[in-house]
């Protein structure tokens, strides 16, 4: 696992079209599954985890899902500032705009209802991919004894492209811009670790014991002796102490979803 985590990330990104790619909800059993997570809030809350039922794999099956029920006003307005705020400006924040609603007593609440909306929109989705033949009159690179060229272009964002996404759009709703935006694009381990050492700064101190706060991310490598330099695995970003949200790998059937730090230990 990485000890680097950072609270900005920069970066700019080559698009794609997205003529056949495209997001596809997720079905989930009818049965939850008992979660033994929590937050750091003192609102009371109900974890469940939600299970896909098209999961290919049981490390990418399960969805946390927290639920408050019905809040008093004070309840919700801690939640607010605590898992809000981060991310928005006075107006959004005011319930005055499309992305985050004023108090209602008779709205029984869930954790997503007061994370960043490119989270709410993402989660309980995956991203089938496409594959499309690179362009005519292309020139390739040259043959040999490197690697073999794969001779399509691939659209499937993955897991730090998902981060980078939802810190750019928090950087907009942060200024109470409504008009963001999420673009789906992956890139190589390389650029993503320029984008680490050019607009990160570490969290002193191993993972295990840093005060991981919102907004937070982790960058996971694989390390060897044999290899020429460290290769990036995975990254996610912390909406709470132990909790992140995360794209889990780029897979047709590899979810957006809520997780426990936990479950990304074992996953990577």
């Amino acid at each position: 696992m990485a000890d680097s985590f950072a609270a900005l990330l920069v970066a700019t990104s080559v698009l794609a079209n997205l003529a056949r790619a495209g997001f596809v909800e997720q079905t989930f059993l009818p049965q939850t599954v008992p979660c033994n997570c929590s937050l750091t809030t003192p609102v009371p809350s109900t974890c469940r985890g939600r299970v896909f039922s098209r999961a290919q794999y049981d490390i990418w099956a399960k969805n946390l899902d927290f639920s408050f029920g019905r809040l008093s006003e004070q309840q919700w307005a801690s939640l607010r500032d605590q898992y809000t705020k981060p991310w928005a400006g006075p107006a959004v924040l005011s319930g005055s705009t499309k992305l985050f609603g004023s108090y209602d007593g008779e709205r029984d609440y869930n954790f997503m209802d007061f994370l960043p909306m490119q989270m709410r929109a993402l989660n309980g989705f995956c991203f089938a991919e496409e594959h499309e033949a690179l362009p005519n009159g292309v020139p390739y690179p040259p043959t040999g004894q490197g690697p073999r060229l794969y001779q399509k272009t691939i659209l499937v964002p993955n897991c730090w492209g998902t981060v980078y996404e939802i810190l750019r759009s928090m950087s907009w709703t942060l200024s109470d811009d409504l008009d963001s935006f999420y673009d789906a694009f992956s890139t190589d381990d390389k650029a993503a670790q320029k984008w680490l050492q050019n607009a990160t700064v570490p969290v002193p101190g191993h993972y295990e014991q840093a005060k991981r706060r919102f907004g937070d991310i982790m960058f996971i490598w694989l390390r060897d002796k044999q290899m020429q330099r460290p290769i990036l695995e995975h990254a996610v970003m912390f909406v709470d102490q132990d909790i992140v949200f995360e794209k889990a790998g780029t897979g047709d059937l590899n979810p957006f979803r809520l997780t426990d730090l936990g479950t990304v230990q074992h996953e990577w």
